[in-house]
């Protein structure tokens, strides 16, 4: 009888990782993912088996165990149990081995079969485990010290496996992760804890120590086997999670029976013997020191327990702590000699840290002052850092300090957050986009592009930063030739930390088509991505831009999506690094782009400078002498340009500014960085913290400009000015910014303005560094930063791009803290958040906390956000969440709340007694009950203060929710029609400048409509509201309204007769899939109708048969756009544009795509 091995469950496990990559490598990328889910379930349950038998061969000794359950006892043959399972195996393994096996027969057959048989002893396998973890003999017959690290191992792998998102715990209560998380760091600490044993020299670990360690091992083990199993309903049972909760209280790292132990070995001096490999030797040291500040850190988390002076030096040990991790992960041969010392500190802190006493406090069990042994731990905590500070003195100013990275030290004054609102001095620069001196660039490009072969090739244009390699590729790309030679056009940006995702949706999405099928290209994974850009591009000629690509490794993932039907279609990138462009399939020669001539570089200067103005004469020599000094270098002469702009435009200033600006700061590589430099000092104060706050954000991320301006109003950079709304102070300081081409406009909006901006990388990279050196922001990339990041006392800014589980496992403390930004690293379902609790227990004076881009898992915001009493901005992304609770009234100085779910979120009616809130997102909607007294109008709070409210929920309570916010400027409403019905009176709302009405219920005609909007409203969308034409004049005689969109089904009715005067400020007009067919004015030959109509949008309209005729007549018309129309629409577009031609108005542009 032979009983099964690890070793024979690694070779089935080896060759289901070989069919898993036969899947995923196969012709058909597409595949079918329910095998491929079989498979990766059937390796997840191996593991688990493998861990069972790595623990029960031990045993298998004993041909008798005696299994108890539901106080039935059973005795069961070990040995005959082992060999059922390894018949179980084997027999898997010879399907897999077999060279006719068939892939989908596997899939859909066998392995079906296997998981039942799996299934089959489960219930013997959770009684084994429990049985051996009772046995009185485990202390004489305990795991030798390297098995049971390996166990240990196995089962750490088990619970990765419980939290992948693909597999069962995916929807687990987050309390239950937050368990199984603190199960994970135990058993690491018993990792962690053996090998620095045996360094400091315990050859044999005494052998009780051992038996517990075990012991609770094998309890764990059980526990994550019991969960493998679960099903959706067990998942959510409040009763299981308390059970898992117990279960998991169970298992202690180090009780009070072994605790003397503990001490005992880890006060063991080094013996000669146990000298290790040097870098082993920092590894384990650095390991044991990872699960000490793990350790410690919960102990902060819930340091209310603790009185304050012993808060001080736990605070104070956690900092030492710290420090060992950056030293130790350092390189220098010199670090070695040290080794010894960190290890007696390191025992020192593991002792006071493990100790039962404490966690008994920080558990509420017992006061710290009437804990003899928790008073005893202060003592030897303060000798502890009385030693560390004596260590970290002696190698002050050493190579090992010089060495580590600079951000360990961040002692510079902070930038201020005010001063007084000063209006730069000079001409505003101009800030729209300027081409200068590429025509002979984009001309070689473009006959590449067209004239180039029939098979798939890809166009490299490269050259150094700031060259004007994407102002060139936007030239090509938007070029008339090019739009008619290529069926379809795209770009995407990518930048040197790229997500996948986000890639593959700018791709898909850069047609500027806003639909439906956008916003579910969201909740499609990568793979669905690339099936859908393939079938996209096939049998079309495309022009693809990969704009900014620093690694080829984003082509190699993505080219599998890139048919080449020999059509002549052709891919751009543009790149810093020659290597890349070398390095492409399908790629032809680079396109290295030349700098600026000197005519063009004054070209261009005098362009950013004066606008459509010549440069006066007397400043002509100066302003060619600085364009020559940027050396052709476009980002230098535009940064140079917005400094121009913005001093007198008087000789003897810009002589004095021409000496300034020497040859060093435009030269090598430090051009641009010296050109910044004089940029920024010419900001006024209050501009210089706005500048830096962008290194918050991602590289070449497209900020939205209302975000950024309520951030700095939260931040307290934008002065209050008696009389002006703090909104409109910060766009002031946007505008300046843009004007002198520190940050750039991205998107305008329809009625004006900034609607998402952006920094070049160049200067992201100067605001990022000088954010450092000012102790203003400090930036961490992934988890290496995270990890050896020693906290400044006073760090007033942190910005993370991490995953979520790095972010958790880097225990980063800094309990001052006052803006704390968390985003997602690049990478598909990597950025998920269990348990946010923390962040309240320690970042307890944040003003900003934004969480987007990381996904909570929770359905209700946790009630301990109350704690955060200074909040002004939260920001929050959880796409389950459903319930806000009444405590967040607690944040009476929250200013802004954004919360991004895919459920209608309930706010409580606390919100009402939140009088400094301004501004609330909640996506999709949100739900506001009202308590029943408040029907009373002399009841009603209001939010007096309230500016912007997206999306409400109105159904019920609708008069009395609209007088609590009599001030909202900004409004968008979902609108429950009920019973064929539209009464809801807006006209109170004297402030309201833009709404948005989307109606939700039957499509049925409206029988009845009273609405009413107030005079002041500017913009207006409609969608699904089903308004007859003949109420259309409700919106016609709004005398401010300047933006209209009518979207699908926002009307209703064949004929829309336009009322003489009508629409008198109205300069965009969308309409979009609304079925009207005829389209006309009351009287045909009246001029009096869109007196100011700047823009007309005709946007997937099918029936149109008829527009009014006063479009060919209007003098104010610029731009027609026709997207996704039928010919008939087309025609009329055509028609409008020939009227125009015969009134004299020759720019006309009309703008036609499918």
């Amino acid at each position: 009888m032979e009983m099964v091995s690890t070793c024979s469950i690694d070779r089935v496990l080896l060759d289901l990782e070989l069919l898993l990559n036969s899947f995923r490598s196969r012709d058909d990328p597409y595949h079918d993912r329910v095998l491929l889910d079989r498979v990766r379930d059937a390796i997840k349950r191996m593991k688990f088996l493998k861990t069972f038998v790595m623990c029960a061969r031990k045993w298998s000794h004993c041909n008798d165990l005696y299994l108890e359950s539901d106080n039935v006892v059973k005795k069961v043959s070990l040995p005959s149990f082992l060999s059922c399972i390894e018949d179980t195996v084997h027999s898997l393994f010879l399907v897999l081995k077999s060279d006719a096996r068939d892939v989908r027969y596997v899939g859909n057959e066998v392995f079906p079969k296997l998981l039942k048989q799996i299934k089959s002893f489960k219930q013997e396998i959770i009684q084994v485990y429990f049985t051996l973890a009772s046995s009185r003999s485990l202390e004489s017959n305990c795991m030798p010290a390297d098995e049971l690290i390996e166990f240990i191992d196995l089962i750490l792998q088990n619970l990765a496996d419980l939290t992948i998102s693909d597999l069962c715990i995916f929807d687990m209560d987050p309390q239950v992760i937050a368990q199984f998380q603190a199960l994970e760091e135990k058993l690491t600490f018993l990792k962690s804890f053996i090998p620095f044993a045996k360094l400091r020299g315990t050859a044999d670990i005494p052998a009780l120590l051992l038996a517990h360690f075990e012991v609770m091992a094998l309890n764990a083990a059980r526990l994550s086997y019991m969960c493998s199993f679960w099903d959706d309903e067990e998942r959510h049972n409040p009763e299981f999670c308390s059970m898992i909760y117990e279960q998991q209280q169970k298992i202690t790292a180090v009780d009070f029976q072994v605790f003397g132990i503990h001490m005992e070995v880890l006060r063991a001096t080094r013996s000669s013997k146990s000298l290790h490999d040097r870098m082993m030797d920092k590894q384990i040291l650095n390991n044991f020191n990872d699960s000490l500040i793990s350790c410690l850190w919960e102990l902060l988390c819930c340091s209310s327990s603790f009185v304050d002076s012993m808060k001080d030096e736990m605070r104070i040990l956690y900092a030492g702590l710290r420090f060992f991790r950056s030293i130790l992960r350092e390189l220098q041969e010199k670090m070695d000699e040290q080794n010894e010392k960190i290890g007696a500190l390191l025992s020192e802190a593991g002792i006071i840290i493990c100790s039962p006493s404490l966690n008994r406090v920080k558990e509420g069990e017992v006061r710290f002052s009437e804990s003899t042994e928790a008073l005893d731990c202060y003592d030897m905590l303060a000798n502890t850092n009385i030693h560390i500070k004596h260590f970290k003195d002696q190698i002050s100013g050493s190579s090992i300090i010089e060495s580590l990275p600079s951000f360990h030290s961040l002692r510079a004054p902070e930038v201020s957050k005010t001063s007084s609102h000063m209006l730069s001095k000079g001409k505003m620069p101009i800030a729209h986009e300027v081409m200068v001196g590429l025509d002979d660039e984009a001309g070689e490009v473009i006959e590449r592009l067209i004239w180039g072969p029939e098979h798939v090739e890809i166009v490299p244009i490269v050259g150094m930063a700031g060259l004007g390699k994407t102002t060139l590729a936007q030239k090509v790309y938007n070029d008339s030739s090019v739009i008619c030679n290529f069926h379809i056009r795209l770009w995407c940006t990518v930048s040197q930390a790229y997500n996948m995702k986000n890639v593959l949706l700018q791709i898909l999405c850069s047609e500027g088509k806003h639909s439906r099928m956008d916003d579910e290209f969201q909740n499609l994974d990568e793979h669905a991505l690339l099936e859908k850009l393939y079938k996209k591009l096939k049998e079309n000629r495309y022009l693809v831009v990969f704009d900014d690509v620093w690694d080829i490794k984003v082509w190699n993932e993505l080219r599998i999506s890139f048919p080449d039907d020999k059509k002549g279609s052709k891919i751009i990138f543009t790149s810093r690094s020659s290597n890349v462009a070398s390095q492409v399939e399908y790629g032809g020669k680079p396109h290295y782009l030349r700098p600026l001539g000197e005519k063009e570089s004054f070209e261009l200067l005098q362009k950013k400078v004066f606008g459509k103005e010549d440069c006066p004469q007397a400043l002509h020599g100066l302003g060619m002498e600085i364009a020559e000094k940027c050396r052709g270098l476009p980002l230098a002469l535009v940064v140079v340009a917005g400094v121009l702009a913005t001093i007198e435009h008087d000789i003897w200033v810009w002589e004095k500014f021409a000496k300034s600006l020497t040859l060093t700061m435009v030269s090598g590589t430090d051009q641009c960085k010296k050109s910044l430099e004089l940029s920024y000092e010419h900001l006024p104060y209050h501009l210089k913290a706005c500048l830096l706050y962008f290194a918050a954000f991602r590289e070449d991320e497209k900020i939205n400009a209302e975000t950024l301006m309520r951030l700095w109003i939260a931040e307290g950079f934008v002065e209050k000015i008696e009389g002006k709304r703090s909104e409109g102070i910060a766009e002031e300081y946007l505008m300046d910014l843009i004007g002198r081409n520190l940050v750039m406009v991205s998107k305008s909006r329809s009625i004006g303005g900034v609607k998402t901006c952006y920094i070049h990388d160049l200067i992201f990279e100067f605001c990022k560094g000088e954010a450092k050196e000012k102790n203003f922001l400090q930036v961490l990339r992934g988890y290496d930063e995270l990890s050896t990041f020693n906290e400044p006392p006073n760090l007033p800014r942190l910005s993370i791009c991490s995953s979520g589980e790095d972010f958790r496992k880097s225990k980063l403390f800094c309990p001052y803290l006052g803006t704390l930004f968390v985003d997602g690293t690049p990478g598909y379902n990597e950025f998920q958040f269990h348990n946010i609790s923390f962040l309240f227990y320690i970042y307890k004076h944040l003003k900003v906390l934004k969480l987007e881009g990381i996904n909570l898992r929770l359905k209700e915001l946790p009630t301990e956000v109350e704690s955060l009493l200074c909040l002004r901005y939260l920001a929050l992304e959880a796409e389950r969440m459903k319930f806000i609770p009444p405590s967040i009234a607690k944040l009476s100085h929250l200013e802004t709340f954004c919360l991004d779910s895919t459920a209608v979120v309930s706010l409580p009616d606390s919100i009402w007694n939140m009088k400094k809130l301004m501004h609330v997102h909640v996506r999709p909607v949100f739900d506001i009950r009202l308590s029943s007294n408040d029907n009373v109008v002399e009841n009603l709070s209001t939010l007096p203060n309230l500016d912007t409210l997206s999306t409400l929920f109105l159904y019920r309570d609708i008069e009395n929710i609209l007088r609590r916010i009599l001030n909202v400027r900004r409004l968008k409403i979902l609108y429950v029609r009920q019973q064929n019905r539209v009464c809801c009176n807006m006209s109170r709302l004297v402030c309201l400048e833009s709404l948005t009405l989307d109606g939700h219920g039957s499509f049925d005609s409206l029988e009845y409509v009273e609405l009413s909007f107030p005079m002041n409203l500017k913009k207006l969308c409609l969608f699904n509201l089903g308004l007859p034409c003949r109420k259309m004049s409700l919106i016609e005689q709004l005398p401010n309204l300047e933006v209209l969109k009518l979207r699908q089904w926002s009307m209703e009715g064949q004929k829309w007769e336009l009322m003489e005067g009508g629409f008198p400020k109205l300069k965009v007009l969308t309409l979009e899939d609304v079925k009207v067919m005829e389209w006309a004015e009351t009287d045909p030959d009246s001029d009096d109708y869109f007196p100011c109509l700047h823009q007309l949008n005709l946007y997937g309209i099918s029936n149109l048969e008829m527009v009014p005729a006063c479009l060919g007549r209007i003098s104010t018309l610029e731009t027609i756009r026709v997207l996704r129309c039928v010919d008939g629409v087309k025609s009329l577009a055509r028609e409008i544009e020939e009227a125009q031609k015969n009134y004299g108005n020759e720019n006309l542009k009309i703008i036609i795509i499918d």
